[in-house]
């Protein structure tokens, strides 16, 4: 039988009774940055283990700018890494931006604050930290005014790919030569085009999504959200007609998580709940299923026994899942709920999967309280 065993960890554990009745809709950016109770508001966006260290980093969202920290799972003890010393109070959080290659962790800025603020922010800071040092340094603000959403880092070629939030534009910075440049457009205004976390098949191509403009239409089509790839090597950017495959009626086919995984193939969790196949050589994907309740399947990695293991469902409904690529199974670890705490997260953003088959999960967006981590250990 397969069993999971849930512990919650805390930074903070602030409730927040206001807002729906006072907040929501109406307070203002700089609002919610003097109250109290938001400024021990968190949100954890992304995660990456360090199997040298044994430490997980997350990328947080805060309104105080301390938005970088890691946890140790031997103790249970988190630590800030100081990011408020660096950055700037327009630095609300490393959103799907958080890559490793070493002892160098790569981040990138996202926003909180409205568009009214955006021509006094600087912009989306692309940045790096050393783990031996303990020191930031900012490579580059690729694109003036606009924060960046994600990157994807290209460890061969030494470049991070980005894209940008409001505007959606696509760039890359090459990192010995400190320098960036735009891409392309990949958002319409319409609906938010580009894919929650990008990434780089066999060859080194960048996956992602960008959505159609229909200037003399009234709305988008099912159709909208399509598959684009960019070849670093030619400078090539492939536009396919095509997306994702779709649920049902309201299903854009977002992409949620994506990742490479050893059979050259790209694996993809949706914002619509299912999980997806996606072949580099061709651009074709295809449905594997539907392995949790409602929306979102946000997080995806391999364990060292080749199976696929994921978080899906949002809403109080998340749920731990494994993926058997030879036989096509699904398997059900069962819903992220620590019994000692009485509760589970109202969704979750990233994960990380450790060797020893324990899944960390981070909470974003709960309304009513901090979010928390969710340590998951599995039994196989």
């Amino acid at each position: 039988m397969l069993q999971m065993h849930v512990k919650a960890h805390m930074i903070k554990n602030t409730p927040l009774d206001n807002w729906v009745s006072e907040a929501e809709g109406r307070w203002t950016w700089d609002q919610m940055r003097a109250d109290r109770r938001y400024q021990d508001w968190v949100s954890f966006c992304s995660l990456v283990w360090d199997r040298k260290s044994d430490l997980l980093y997350c990328g947080i969202a805060s309104l105080t700018g301390d938005i970088f920290w890691s946890f140790d799972r031997k103790t249970g003890a988190f630590a800030s890494l100081g990011y408020q010393t660096f950055g700037d109070k327009f630095d609300a959080k490393f959103h799907r931006s958080l890559e490793q290659d070493g002892d160098t962790f790569y981040a990138a800025t996202a926003l909180l604050h409205d568009p009214d603020r955006l021509s006094e922010s600087p912009g989306g800071k692309l940045l790096k930290w050393d783990a031996g040092t303990r020191q930031y340094t900012l490579l580059d603000i690729p694109i003036p005014h606009q924060y960046i959403q994600s990157i994807a880092l290209d460890r061969r070629r030494g470049i991070l790919y980005g894209a940008t939030f409001p505007a959606e534009i696509l760039f890359r910075h090459d990192i010995a030569a400190g320098k960036s440049r735009q891409i392309a457009y990949i958002g319409a205004g319409y609906v938010m085009g580009q894919a929650e976390k990008m990434a780089l098949d066999a060859g080194g191509r960048l996956w992602g999504t960008w959505a159609e403009i229909r200037a003399w239409e009234s709305g988008v089509g099912p159709n909208c959200i399509r598959l684009f790839c960019y070849d670093p090597d030619t400078e090539e950017m492939t536009w396919f007609g095509h997306g994702l495959p779709k649920l049902g009626a309201g299903d854009r086919g977002r992409i949620d998580t994506m990742f490479l995984a050893d059979d050259g193939q790209l694996y993809i969790g949706t914002g619509a709940g299912a999980l997806c196949r996606l072949e580099p050589a061709s651009g074709d994907a295809v449905l594997l299923g539907k392995p949790g309740h409602g929306n979102r399947l946000t997080g995806l990695a391999q364990g060292q026994d080749g199976q696929l293991y994921g978080v899906a469902g949002d809403c109080e409904r998340a749920r731990v899942f494994s993926y058997d690529r030879e036989s096509g199974a699904f398997r059900d670890y069962g819903g992220i709920f620590d019994p000692e705490l009485g509760e589970g997260p109202e969704r979750c953003h990233d994960m990380a999967l450790t060797d020893d088959y324990v899944l960390f999960a981070g909470e974003n967006d709960n309304p009513r309280r901090s979010g928390f981590l969710w340590e998951c250990r599995l039994t196989r």
